[in-house]
């Protein structure tokens, strides 16, 4: 991750978000959006790895929350300088670096898909 790393080092990997659930929820649209490091600009990518850190993303355990009805449950994904790892998360997601974490990928990995 970031940290120990200088600022203008690259940080290699990749961000992955799936969302499940819903109010008007569609099996068949819910597929895993990917956004590569690669083509993030700097500030993404460290935002990206500052979010991890300040989550303990690669260490913290694995949230035992269940989704509500018709709430939905979030599958993220980061691998980083080879580290990965993949965590589940139910609305409403408690931990507010968290939600910003979540909420990051989502962005872009939207922005970065339409691009593609």
């Amino acid at each position: 991750m970031q940290t120990g790393k200088a600022c203008d080092e690259t940080v290699t990997g990749e961000a992955r978000v799936r969302i499940e659930g819903g109010l008007a929820h569609f099996p068949g649209l819910a597929k895993q959006q990917t956004v590569s490091f690669d083509d993030l600009a700097t500030p993404e990518r460290q935002e990206i790895t500052s979010l991890a850190d300040q989550t303990n993303f690669f260490g913290c355990a694995a949230s035992n929350d269940t989704a509500r009805p018709d709430a939905r449950t979030y599958t993220v994904g980061l691998t980083i300088d080879g580290r990965s790892r993949e965590l589940r998360l139910a609305e409403p997601i408690r931990d507010p670096a968290m939600a910003k974490l979540v909420s990051t990928v989502r962005r872009l990995s939207k922005q970065y898909t339409a691009v593609r």
